[in-house]
């Protein structure tokens, strides 16, 4: 996880990027789809990848296994 430094801009750190998924969330949605409309702001999935779990450790989405639909809290 990237976290703001004199090295790591706040634009590129993971806690800034989890709001751009926060800001775009829509009920029902999966994570391809959330993934599809976030893509420009990730360099690559394993970036958004690692913003999704931080905000599924922090209680702010969780994802049915069945479905892949994203649940937001």
């Amino acid at each position: 996880m990237l976290v703001p430094s004199k090295f790591t801009k706040l634009e590129e750190s993971t806690i800034f990027k989890m709001h751009a998924i926060l800001a775009e969330k829509k009920p029902g949605e999966t994570v391809a789809q959330s993934l599809a409309k976030t893509r420009d702001k990730f360099l690559d999935a394993s970036e958004f990848l690692a913003a999704m779990d931080v905000l599924f450790f922090l209680g702010y989405l969780d994802i049915q296994d069945e479905t892949g639909v994203i649940e937001y809290a």
